[in-house]
């Protein structure tokens, strides 16, 4: 949950939040780096969490972090310039990278098999089915303030004391690394999930990046409204993300891979053709269906892939991998919207996510033999 919140929570208010600093010239831009820079900073800091835990343990780093969070979180709540409040959510991602590549790690260790592989399911549904909730919070606090949506990141508070009394620390972390396993090398098969997953965020962020903007250019509704439409979004990735495991037994990883771009393709398809409200729901729920895939796919593979020894480094630079997506995401498509308009952005995007889903297809590799 903490993960989503870090994005989500705001994005409703993005619109009300430019307005809110009609003095800068570069305020539209600015906002839209509010909800995006955790990004870049989990992405440079992740590393060095996965690191940090693969040395000293999970627990210790896994409880500063989320003390950060909460502190870094909720100071949009009372500074008064987009450039302090870049800098808050700056701290908000280092906390963010830490608490992902801890949280990952740890169901690394404690489970094995398919029960990981259900588990990890799990995990992306309590993320995305998270999202339906802060989303539509965040949404219906943005209408009384655009300020209120930051009170929502001192729950990770709440989260300190359940980490103390009910997580304990694997046998297999903190302990000092021998010299043969500070040498071993990431898989290079882990790079090509890494590039996939880097992808797969850039394309999901373009929704709470562009839509509120996009609702507000075709019809007149409240940032509840435009909460309950990202929501709406995120429930229906919760779905597919608690059926992960039926997936896989099924599939293999590149045909879920395919699958998860072809129905994002389609979503956003639909959501380029809407022209009012109403019509954008259908291409939202459908690019919320395939996006619920593409974690836990992700995740499974490099758990898989990955030895405990160097199981913290593995899935730190997939942090990296991810958030560098949310981070690009607005520099990526901007330019593309820029020429032609959001819609247009999301018309080229989906048929860019149906020919990269025909190609994983056809390739219909395993990725790994789990």
């Amino acid at each position: 949950m903490m993960t989503v919140m870090a994005g989500a929570t705001i994005a409703p208010s993005l619109p009300e939040m430019t307005k809110a600093f009609p003095g800068n010239p570069s305020a539209e831009t600015l906002v839209k780096l509010v909800l995006t820079i955790p990004g870049l900073f989990i992405a440079i800091t992740a590393p060095f969490s996965g690191w940090i835990i693969d040395k000293f343990g999970r627990i210790k780093l896994l409880v500063a972090m989320l003390l950060l969070y909460a502190i870094a979180g909720t100071s949009g709540l009372y500074l008064n310039t987009l450039g302090a409040i870049i800098v808050g959510r700056a701290f908000l991602g280092i906390a963010v990278g830490g608490i992902m590549t801890t949280a990952v790690a740890l169901i690394g260790d404690y489970f094995e098999g398919n029960e990981r592989q259900k588990f990890l399911g799990t995990q992306a549904g309590i993320m995305a089915l998270s999202g339906t909730i802060f989303i539509s919070s965040g949404g219906f606090l943005a209408d009384i303030s655009w300020r209120y949506p930051f009170l929502i990141y001192g729950l990770a508070a709440l989260a300190i004391p359940m980490v103390l009394i009910y997580l304990k620390e694997p046998d297999s972390s903190g302990r000092k690394l021998e010299k043969d396993e500070v040498k071993e090398k990431i898989p290079k098969l882990a790079w090509t999930i890494y590039l996939i997953s880097f992808l797969g965020m850039a394309v999901f962020y373009m929704m709470p990046v562009q839509i509120p903007f996009l609702i507000q250019e075709i019809d007149n509704v409240g940032n509840m409204a435009t909460g309950i439409a990202l929501s709406a979004s995120m429930l229906f990735a919760a779905s597919m993300s608690f059926s992960y495991q039926k997936f896989k037994n099924r599939l293999t990883h590149y045909q879920i891979y395919g699958i998860s771009f072809l129905i994002m393709g389609l979503g956003y398809m639909a959501v380029s053709f809407a022209t009012s409200y109403a019509w954008v729901y259908p291409g939202l729920l459908l690019a919320g269906l395939g996006s619920g895939l593409v974690m836990p796919n992700s995740n499974l593979c490099l758990v898989t892939l990955a030895s405990p020894k160097v199981r913290g480094r593995v899935l730190g630079l997939l942090t990296t991998f991810i958030f560098l997506g949310q981070f690009a995401s607005p520099l990526m498509f901007q330019p593309i919207i820029n020429l032609s308009s959001i819609r247009g952005g999301f018309h080229y995007l989906s048929m860019a996510l149906i020919v990269f889903s025909i190609i994983a297809l056809i390739r219909n590799r395993r990725l790994i033999r789990s």
